[in-house]
């Protein structure tokens, strides 16, 4: 048994969004295309002489302890272990949290890959996924991360291959927007488009051939239909990204952080220029995460 492991626990973002229906779960069927961000959060993850599960967080916001999404997924790993749980885990926070980015996600999927690493067992990473499944519907895809489809609640996944070459990618978080994912489904009233699934497939194509002039025609998100209209300064923040004619601008999953896709640095950093004196948090970074090591 390891000491001590470090590991990633990277954002994601939402080229493409559809939600589908409402099911009778009260969850809704969505159809989505995820790609991993290279901006991170740090799950150290520490052997314990002691019993239990001890969680901190750099961020003081974030519970601690059995409130924390990775209470409940290191709970689930160590009963797919048959282990008795003894684990130290401190989460280093750089993912804004309630931003549509899939901070708790990914820092629960996190565990869920390094605690058999920890204990030194191997475990598939179909076995991985199931577990993440029961403590979120973002944490499969989380768990291998990369690009890839999740349908169903988000935790059926069709991993894809990684872009020839990686986007450059603006995060943009607006101060004091956080958004509440649950209000913004409450509020969803599903359209009845039927060229959807036709759109969501040009979407998906056109994402994966880096083609972002056909991106910027026919990516979508659903729920930008409930919270642009909530926080108006989040479309204000897609019309600046995209002002320069260079890049894609769209909401992140339930908002409120927005992402510009690029071609080059250069033209990202002329993008953000048109953002001067907004109240908002940047963050440049990049879709070349491609598997997690840990899996």
């Amino acid at each position: 048994m390891k000491k001590t492991i470090i590991v990633p626990a990277y954002a994601k973002i939402n080229p493409v969004l559809w939600v589908k229906n409402k099911r009778s779960d009260g969850y809704h069927d969505l159809q989505m295309l995820m790609q991993s961000v290279s901006l991170a959060d740090n799950i150290v993850l520490s052997a314990s002489r002691e019993e239990g599960i001890g969680v901190t967080c750099s961020d003081e916001s974030i519970p601690s302890g059995p409130d924390n999404l990775v209470y409940k997924a290191a709970l689930e790993v160590f009963e797919l272990l048959k282990i008795t749980p003894a684990v130290k885990i401190h989460i280093e926070k750089h993912i804004p949290a309630a931003a549509g980015l899939g901070g708790g996600s990914a820092d629960a999927a996190a565990v869920i890959a390094g605690i058999p690493r920890l204990y030194e067992k191997t475990v598939s990473l179909a076995d991985l996924m199931e577990v993440g499944a029961k403590v979120g519907s973002d944490v499969p895809f989380m768990i291998r991360g990369g690009l890839g489809l999740a349908f169903g609640r988000g935790e059926q996944v069709q991993f894809l291959e990684k872009l020839s070459k990686p986007l450059i990618v603006v995060l943009v978080m607006p101060i004091d927007c956080p958004v509440s994912t649950k209000w913004v489904y409450q509020n969803y009233q599903p359209s009845q488009n039927s060229s959807k699934a036709s759109t969501f497939s040009l979407a998906v194509t056109a994402y994966i051939k880096r083609d972002l002039l056909a991106l910027r025609q026919f990516a979508f998100n659903d729920l930008e239909s409930v919270t642009l209209h909530r926080y108006p300064v989040i479309q204000r923040i897609k019309e600046m990204l995209e002002k320069n004619g260079k890049g894609v601008a769209m909401m992140s999953g339930s908002g409120s952080t927005v992402f510009g896709l690029f071609y080059t640095r250069k033209d990202a950093l002329d993008a953000i220029s048109y953002l001067e004196g907004m109240p908002v948090m940047l963050e440049l970074t990049d879709t070349s995460v491609y598997q997690n090591k840990f899996v």
